[in-house]
C-alpha cells in the first residue's frame, strides 16, 4: 500500500541531522499541508516560513490562520507580507519566487537550518520538463527539479517530488486535513495554469494514458546524462586556465561530448552563446582556419583545438 509517511521517512533517513532545525516553506496549500503533517510525524525540530504576496484579499486571513495553526502545533512560524511596491512590471511569478527565496534564506541563516523543505511533487516536475522541452532546451537541460540540491547557499529538500498530486490529495482526504486553495494557481490566466488544467490533461487525453510519469522519467534520464558528461569532461575542464581551453590533446572527441563540454565551460566562465553559434564552434574545432564568435559580453576565438575567451570583443565576428 502507498505510504507517504514511509516515503518521507526513507528520504530523511540518510539526510537528517537530529536536533538541527529544518525550515518548511509553508503556504497552507495541499502540498505544504501534507509535508507539515508528515514532517511533524517524523519528529523534526521544525520551523515554518510563510510569504503573503498580497495579491488576494483573503491572503491576510490565511496568514493569520497559519499563525494560529503553528501556535496550536507548538512550532515557530515566520512571516513576511509583500505589497504592490515589492513588484515591478513584468514576470510577477518570477519576482514572487525570488522574494520567497530571499525571505527563506534570511530565516534559514538566522536559525542555522540544515535544510529548507519545499512541497514540489511529480506533477510540478512534469510541467517543468514539458515547458523546457517546448522552449527548445537541449537534452542536458530537461532535468527539472532535484530531490536534494543547493540553492543560494541553502540545502533544498523535496521529499514529495516523486509523488503524484492526486495521491497527495487522496492522502489528505483520508486524514481529513483541510488546506487553502489559491485561485491564482488555477485557470488559464498564466502559463502554469494553462499547463496544469489544459495542456497536460489534453495531451493525456490525446494519447490515452498518463504522461506525467513519462515526462518525469525523461527529466531523470536527462539529469543522469548530464552527470555522466560532467564526470567525463571533468579532467579536460581541469586543464582550462586564464579563460582558455586547449582541446587539441584530447581530439577527436564525440560531437555530443564537445557540445556539453562547451556549455559547461562557458557557464563557468559566465559567458553565453546561442545554440547555433555553439554548433558552428564545434564545426570549427580541429580545422586549420581561425574563427571568432560573438557573445553579448565578449567573444570566443578558436585556433584548431585552442579556444580563447576575450571579454573585450574585437570588431571582427564570423
Amino acid at each position: 500500500m502507498y505510504s507517504m509517511l514511509h516515503e518521507v521517512k526513507s528520504f530523511l533517513e540518510t539526510r537528517l541531522i537530529p536536533d538541527k532545525p529544518v525550515l518548511l516553506g509553508y503556504s497552507g496549500g495541499p502540498d505544504s499541508k501534507a509535508l507539515l503533517t508528515l514532517l511533524l510525524a517524523c519528529g523534526l525540530r521544525l520551523h515554518i516560513a510563510h510569504v503573503d504576496h498580497g495579491w488576494r484579499e483573503e491572503s491576510k486571513e490565511e496568514a493569520e490562520a497559519i499563525k494560529q495553526e503553528a501556535k496550536s502545533l507548538g512550532i515557530t512560524a515566520h512571516f513576511r507580507r509583500l505589497s504592490s511596491e515589492d513588484f515591478s512590471p513584468g514576470n510577477a511569478e518570477g519576482q514572487a519566487r525570488e522574494h520567497r527565496l530571499r525571505f527563506f534564506s534570511e530565516v534559514y541563516t538566522q536559525l542555522d537550518c540544515q535544510a529548507l523543505v519545499l512541497g514540489h511533487h511529480a506533477d510540478d516536475q512534469a510541467e517543468i520538463v514539458l515547458k523546457r522541452l517546448f522552449e527548445g532546451a537541449c537534452v542536458f537541460s530537461l532535468g527539472g527539479l532535484a530531490l536534494d540540491t543547493e540553492v543560494q547557499g541553502m540545502r533544498i529538500w523535496r521529499p514529495l517530488l516523486n509523488s503524484p498530486k492526486k495521491k497527495i490529495l487522496k492522502w489528505l482526504e483520508q486524514k481529513n486535513l483541510s488546506y487553502f486553495v489559491d485561485p491564482t494557481n488555477v485557470g488559464s490566466h498564466n502559463l502554469r495554469g494553462k499547463m496544469r488544467e489544459g495542456i497536460l490533461p489534453g495531451l493525456a487525453a490525446s494519447f490515452g494514458k498518463e504522461i506525467a510519469s513519462n515526462l518525469c522519467r525523461l527529466g531523470e534520464e536527462s539529469k543522469e546524462i548530464k552527470e555522466y558528461f560532467h564526470q567525463l569532461n571533468a579532467p579536460i575542464l581541469a586543464t582550462a586556465k586564464n579563460s582558455s581551453l586547449d582541446l587539441s590533446p584530447f581530439l577527436p572527441l564525440p560531437r555530443v561530448q564537445v557540445r556539453f563540454l562547451l556549455k559547461d565551460w562557458f557557464k563557468r566562465e559566465k559567458i553565453s552563446f546561442s545554440h547555433q553559434i555553439i554548433e558552428r564552434m564545434i564545426n570549427a574545432i580541429g580545422r586549420e582556419e581561425k574563427k571568432r564568435f560573438a557573445a553579448g559580453k565578449g567573444e570566443a576565438r578558436i585556433e584548431k583545438g585552442l579556444i580563447l575567451i576575450n571579454f573585450k570583443p574585437s570588431s571582427l565576428y564570423i
